[in-house]
C-alpha cells in the first residue's frame, strides 16, 4: 500500500490551490529544482521534503532560515498525518494521505488455468505464431534501420516542436538528433507559464542556454553523463511572453557546430503558473515595503535585492487588474531599483576582474564577496557567476 500526498493552500498566496503528488520524496521550497516551489522571500531554496517511508510519512526541515511548523509548532524531523496543518512561510498548507493499493503483478493460477481452456493463441497452431513472429520482426528490423538514418541527421531544420511534446532531444544521447539547438512552440493564453524538462548528459556550467523569443534565461544545469532525477522549473518571464501569439523556446548548446560536445534534454514541457485575484491593497503593501527596504539600502547589503523582490511579489497581485497605474508604479519603482542594482554589480565584477589580472587575489576575492552580500539568492545568475569565479579564486 502505497500513500500519495496532497498539500492545499488555506492561507496565504494562491488560497484553493491544490498539489498532489504520487508517493515518494517531495522537494519544497524557492529554488526551481523543487518539486513544489513557492517563490517567496520567506521560503529556503530549500526549505523541506516529505518522504514517504514503509512505516509511515515524514516531514523533514532542511535548515531553512524561517523554520517550518507543523500544527503550529516549529518542526525539524515529525510524521505527517492525515489533516495535519503545515505552514512554511506566508503558506499554510491542509494535508491529505491517500492510501493507494498496488495490484498484484502477473495473472493468479486460476486465470492462466482459464485461458488455457479458452480458444486463446496458446492452442493456435505453430506455424501461425511463427509466421505473426516473422512478422514483427521484420517491422523492428526497418524500425531500426530508419531510426539509423535518421539519427545521422540534425533534426532542426524540420522546425519548431508544438508543445506538449514526449521523447529525449540533443546529441548523441540516444533520442531525437539536435546538433545544434532545438525549439519548441507554445500559445501564450495565460499570464504565467513554466517551462519544465530534465537535462542530462550536459558536461559544463555554461554549455546550454535557454532562450524564449530570442530573449537569453538561464543556462541548462550540469548532469554529467546521466539523467537528472528530477525535472528542473523555471518561470516565464511575462515581459518576454507574445500574449495570445505563438511563443518559440530554444535550447542552444554554445559549443555545436562545429564542436562535437554531448548534450541533451528530456520531458520538455509548459505549465501554467496560477495567478492570485487582483488585490490592489495587497500590491500597495508591497511597494511601501519595498520603498522602506530601499531607503535602508545602505545599512544592509541585500535590502535592495529584497526590494525588489517586494516589487515582484506586488507585481503578482496587479496581472489579473484592468487598471495599469499601480501596476506602472510598480514597474517604474522596479526599473530603477534594478538598473541601480545592475550598475553596482558590473562595478564591483569589473573591479574585480582587473585585480585578478594585477594577481591580487584577496582583493579580486573581497569585491566578489560584495557581489554574493548584494546578490543572496543562489537562483540569481549573477550570484551564481560571482561563486563560480570565487570557487575558481579558491583554486588558485
Amino acid at each position: 500500500m502505497l500513500t500519495a500526498v496532497e498539500f492545499m493552500i488555506v492561507e496565504g498566496p494562491e488560497t484553493g490551490r491544490r498539489y498532489p503528488f504520487p508517493p515518494g520524496e517531495i522537494l519544497v521550497g524557492r529554488a526551481f529544482s523543487n518539486d513544489l516551489i513557492l517563490n517567496h522571500q520567506d521560503v529556503s531554496a530549500q526549505h523541506l521534503k516529505v518522504v514517504v517511508e514503509k512505516d509511515g510519512v515524514f516531514l523533514q526541515d532542511l535548515n531553512s532560515e524561517k523554520g517550518t511548523k507543523l500544527n503550529g509548532l516549529l518542526v525539524s524531523h515529525e510524521p505527517l498525518h492525515n489533516g495535519d496543518e503545515l505552514q512554511v512561510g506566508p503558506y499554510v498548507f491542509h494535508i491529505s494521505l491517500v492510501r493507494e493499493e498496488v495490484p498484484e503483478q502477473g495473472a493468479s493460477p486460476d486465470v492462466l488455468d482459464e485461458l488455457l481452456h479458452k480458444g486463446t493463441a496458446i492452442h493456435r497452431p505453430p506455424l501461425l505464431i511463427l509466421s505473426l513472429l516473422l512478422v514483427v520482426l521484420a517491422a523492428y528490423a526497418g524500425s531500426r534501420f530508419w531510426r539509423g538514418e535518421k539519427e545521422g541527421l540534425d533534426l532542426a531544420a524540420s522546425g519548431p516542436l508544438p508543445l506538449p511534446v514526449e521523447g529525449i532531444f540533443g546529441y548523441r544521447v540516444g533520442g531525437k538528433n539536435y546538433v545544434d539547438k532545438v525549439e519548441f512552440s507554445f500559445t501564450a493564453e495565460h499570464p504565467k507559464y513554466r517551462l519544465q524538462f530534465r537535462p542530462g548528459f550536459i558536461a559544463e556550467p555554461r554549455l546550454v542556454e535557454i532562450y524564449l523569443n530570442d530573449r537569453k534565461l538561464e543556462y541548462v544545469p550540469v548532469t554529467v553523463d546521466r539523467w537528472a532525477d528530477e525535472s528542473v522549473s523555471l518561470d516565464m518571464p511575462r515581459e518576454a511572453l507574445k500574449a495570445g501569439e505563438v511563443n518559440l523556446v530554444r535550447f542552444d548548446n554554445l559549443k555545436n557546430p562545429p564542436g562535437n560536445v554531448r548534450w541533451g534534454i528530456r520531458d520538455v514541457r509548459i505549465q501554467e503558473v496560477p495567478i492570485p485575484r487582483c488585490d490592489v491593497d495587497v500590491a500597495r503593501k508591497y511597494l511601501r515595503l519595498a520603498q522602506e527596504k530601499y531607503l535602508e539600502r545602505r545599512i544592509n547589503e541585500a535590502n535592495l535585492y529584497d526590494a525588489i523582490q517586494y516589487l515582484r511579489q506586488g507585481e503578482e497581485y496587479l496581472i489579473a487588474c484592468e487598471d495599469p497605474a499601480m501596476r506602472n508604479l510598480l514597474l517604474d519603482a522596479r526599473t530603477q531599483y534594478e538598473d541601480e542594482l545592475g550598475k553596482i554589480y558590473d562595478d564591483y565584477m569589473f573591479n574585480a576582474r582587473k585585480f585578478l589580472k594585477l594577481k591580487d587575489l584577496r582583493a579580486a576575492q573581497f569585491e566578489i564577496e560584495q557581489i554574493l552580500k548584494k546578490i543572496p539568492s543562489e537562483e540569481d545568475p549573477r550570484h551564481r557567476k560571482a561563486k563560480e569565479l570565487a570557487e575558481r579564486l579558491g583554486k588558485k
